[in-house]
């Protein structure tokens, strides 16, 4: 199974263990060797890109949980999620709202991915990135459907609960449990407010006042640009994406008690996915931090804990192959995640303390860190981990922050 690194860090005769593609078309295909001139255009064209490569003495020595059929699943949603955006795009370059008509048969391609995503249950989550700022709207909306969707699979009995609260009979409760439909419109349409203001993720100056109310009105426009006969509760999503359950979020800044179950679900996707994007934000996270700050951090009440706890049985904080330096120097590279402890994955010390393989000689039996306190991750994408220490509930993530740039403003009204 691979090793995850940055393509600054590739070099020639390395072998890429999965294919990249974009809009269908292989890129660089996989276990063949890099040549010069393709790691130079990987790195020109896809500065933020990380990749997998082939390590066949780690392969050998471990097995490595196989994560190939996820990374495909997620690849397909998006790809589909993706056809659709660009479809609501075309309709709406020609007027200002949707009509029924235009509705129908994106009701029908929904459906069609609902029940993909039905058929292909998740072992591990996995975000897909197209690679530029240009295509950030479409890859986010395919990514905040994907987890949404997988999600609201997987917490049914909360759902029910849920429903119990605000609907008269169990009949109705269940029915309206058990579909999801209103949950996946409401994540296609979630962002349609920020079409007609698409160009201010390519603005490099700080945002005007102006600008900064018209984020936070695209929820309220985005409900006003779909047709009145749109399931209600699909809108109610739409208009309420924003909304946090400390009663912090926009456009209304409602209390918890205000708050759908699937509103809350779609929050955690859509700030999950907006915190660690790499190709609009300067300031973009790894998706440790980000989990972390959501679950035990400084922003765990903008979230329903019940819906952060799946998310981070399903969204892993590291990737298989990834590799976190440990407090004695060394690094381990990720072998299997850990479900029920998502920080304590299980490791093989790989590299020494100066990033050089080891050789299979020196190479130890794989640590399942959910088994031991000896051993503690101190570093993983440029981030101090050290807050992760005995789970605790009240540290402070230790890398300091980056300086304010041009994109702060935008970042902060889409993370946290």
């Amino acid at each position: 199974m691979p090793i995850l690194v940055h393509v600054d860090e590739l070099e020639p005769g390395m072998r890429l263990k999965r294919a990249i593609v974009r809009d269908k078309q292989v890129m660089l295909s996989c276990n063949k060797p890099l040549e010069d001139w393709q790691i130079n255009s990987l790195r020109r064209r896809f500065p933020d890109l990380t990749v997998q490569i082939c390590d066949p003495i780690l392969d050998e020595f471990v097995e490595f949980q196989d994560d190939s059929r996820d990374h495909e699943v997620s690849a397909t949603v998006n790809r589909q999620m993706a056809r659709l955006m660009h479809k609501v795009r075309e309709i709406l370059s020609t007027k200002t709202a949707l009509e029924g008509p235009d509705i129908s048969g994106l009701q029908r391609s929904v459906a069609e991915v609902m029940q993909y995503i039905m058929e292909n249950p998740a072992t591990a989550a996995v975000l897909t990135r197209f690679g530029n700022a240009g295509d950030y709207l479409q890859s986010h909306v395919g990514n905040v459907f994907y987890i949404s969707l997988l999600v609201g699979n997987t917490i049914r009995d909360y759902i029910f609960r849920e429903r119990q609260r605000t609907v008269r009979t169990e009949a109705a409760c269940i029915r309206y449990s058990m579909n999801l439909t209103p949950l996946a419109l409401g994540c296609l349409f979630h962002d349609v407010g920020m079409l007609p203001i698409e160009h201010l993720y390519q603005k490099k100056e700080p945002l005007t006042e102006e600008e900064c109310q018209m984020i936070r009105n695209h929820p309220s426009v985005g409900v006003g640009m779909l047709p009145k006969r749109l399931d209600a509760v699909a809108k109610m999503v739409v208009r309420t994406h924003h909304e946090n359950m400390d009663g912090s979020g926009y456009p209304q800044g409602l209390p918890k008690e205000s708050l759908h179950v699937f509103s809350r679900v779609i929050r955690a996707a859509d700030a999950l996915d907006a915190g660690t994007s790499r190709h609009v934000y300067k300031k973009a996270k790894s998706a440790a931090r980000v989990l972390w700050e959501m679950s035990n951090g400084p922003l765990k009440d903008h979230y329903d804990p019940p819906i952060v706890k799946i998310l981070m049985a399903l969204i892993q904080p590291f990737p298989i192959g990834a590799r976190i330096k440990l407090a004695c120097g060394r690094y381990g590279v990720v072998v299997r995640h850990n479900r029920k402890y998502p920080f304590r994955p299980t490791i093989v010390v790989a590299f020494d303390e100066l990033g050089r393989k080891l050789k299979k000689r020196d190479l130890e039996p794989p640590i399942d860190l959910s088994k031991t306190d000896e051993v503690q991750l101190v570093e993983f994408d440029g981030d101090d981990l050290t807050c992760l220490k005995e789970g605790s509930d009240n540290g402070v993530w230790g890398a300091a922050e980056t300086a304010p740039d041009t994109k702060e403003g935008l970042f902060s009204y889409s993370y946290p």
